[in-house]
């Protein structure tokens, strides 16, 4: 029998995702900037940095769960071992993605290596960590309540970082007298807080997990020690329909993620002519967000975790597409994309919880377990999405005679339209087609996943008692 959820679990589960999204919140916010206007590098070579490590993080992005769940665990716990020896590595080599070392060349060579390797390494800690929701939560709302707080975290980190980021970066590099050496420091000084922030999630979650001598002691072999066979994986995969499902429809979900957050400036500039309310958006959607991952635990026990997702993906499709119509004007425009924000909070912990939830099935369907390896193909949808939005936003924008550098004052209807319909109405659709796919093709009620949970629980008990 599982250990009931400690206090300090159910207040401080999240707080690794809060140090998480401070740091890739320097990629993120500063990455393009610092190559082109701090270390300065020619544009061919910033789109060739660009190109490669994008490539390279999103082939990389479906074996990051199955390195977990492939490998035998170390001694802290097939997860919590991870959490505990990969983020020291990354505060080395995440500094090594600001820097310019050398001729251009060897400059570049080096940045690509520390994004590729620096990604690696704390990608396999961040599918550790969310593997841990099906391993400390017993039933469906204890694995939304934990998504919940994972989500509420991650939004409080960005909206921490949209306070310190910047002030610091320059700081730093008026400190130093060296704006490259201030970003470095920059990455190393979010890594370590993102280092201290896993660990203390590691401390907080002892005791939940099977650790490598309580796994050898238990039983004898490969299955004793749960490592998950190459066959056992793929079976959670292709047996999977929810996961496969789920993995479309989240997809829809990250792109409109990404491409409204590429096309806001583009708003502010020739919609609203106004780039200073761009910060003000930010810190607000940021806020607006908060507000909706507090409240999906809540939901998520009213409605289940598949209701709350397709609810949540329905109300940013309605939001998104009636802020099409009200665009011009800058207050009704604030009104509701505030309200799709508070949307997009919720699905970023309900929608994480159905991963937990299939993971499930997965075990009961194959009779392995197979946890951190589907959990981590949540990273597939996001890879994949990151790689797509970059088409979409210059297409609509071509198409309706965008020239980069034109005035702002000069822009005509014909861009402004495409603007809007780029920043919120094709990410209305997106969202609205989400939720029509997890409406009428993912299965998986939360009455069912109890009957799964229950057999899985069974099995258990009889393979102990036969032992």
């Amino acid at each position: 029998m599982k250990k009931p959820l400690s206090s300090a679990i159910k207040r401080f589960y999240g707080l690794g995702d809060f140090g998480f999204a401070l740091m890739t919140q320097v990629e993120l916010t500063f990455f393009v900037f610092f190559l082109t206007d701090i270390a300065k590098f020619s544009l061919p070579m910033v789109a060739l940095i660009g190109a490669v490590t994008s490539i390279a993080d999103a082939i990389s992005s479906p074996f990051y769960g199955a390195i977990i769940s492939g490998t035998k665990p170390m001694k802290w716990g097939r997860n919590r071992s991870w959490m505990l020896i990969a983020p020291p590595i990354v505060v080395l080599l995440y500094i090594f993605q600001f820097t310019r070392i050398g001729p251009e060349s060897v400059a570049a060579f080096i940045v690509c290596a520390g994004f590729i390797l620096s990604h690696i390494a704390w990608n396999i800690p961040w599918v550790a960590n969310v593997s841990l929701i099906p391993v400390l939560a017993t039933n469906p709302e204890e694995r939304a309540f934990l998504s919940a707080r994972r989500a509420t975290y991650t939004a409080l980190g960005t909206v921490a970082f949209s306070y310190t980021g910047p002030p610091l970066a320059n700081f730093l590099g008026q400190v130093t007298n060296n704006p490259i050496l201030g970003y470095s420091l920059l990455a190393g000084i979010m890594a370590f807080v993102m280092m201290i922030c896993y660990w203390t999630v590691f401390k907080i979650t002892e005791g939940y997990e099977e650790t490598g001598q309580a796994q050898k002691t238990a039983a004898k072999g490969a299955s004793a020690q749960g490592v998950a066979s190459i066959k056992g994986m793929f079976n959670s995969l292709v047996q999977n329909p929810p996961l496969i499902v789920l993995l479309i429809s989240d997809f829809l979900r990250y792109m409109v993620n990404f491409v409204m957050s590429a096309a806001a400036a583009y708003y502010f500039t020739y919609v609203a002519q106004n780039p200073a309310l761009l910060p003000t958006y930010l810190l607000l959607g940021g806020l607006a967000q908060v507000v909706g991952a507090h409240i999906a635990a809540t939901l998520s026990k009213t409605l289940s975790s598949r209701n709350a997702s397709i609810f949540g993906l329905l109300g940013l499709a309605a939001s998104l597409i009636i802020t099409k119509y009200v665009a011009m004007n800058i207050v009704m425009f604030f009104v509701f994309i505030l309200v799709a924000r508070i949307f997009l909070g919720l699905l970023t912990a309900v929608m994480v919880s159905l991963y937990s939830d299939v993971a499930v099935y997965a075990q009961w369907k194959t009779g392995e377990d197979t946890t951190p390896f589907v959990m981590g193909l949540m990273t597939l949808s996001l890879k994949t999405a990151v790689i797509s939005r970059g088409t979409i936003i210059p297409f609509v924008l071509s198409a309706a005679g965008f020239v980069a550098g034109v005035d702002p004052a000069t822009a005509s209807m014909a861009i402004k339209n495409a603007v809007i319909n780029v920043f919120v109405f094709i990410p209305g659709i997106f969202a609205l087609v989400s939720g029509l796919v997890l409406a009428f093709g993912y299965k998986l009620t939360k009455e069912r996943l109890i009957e799964l949970q229950n057999e899985i629980n069974q099995r258990k008990a009889e393979a102990e008692g036969a032992v």
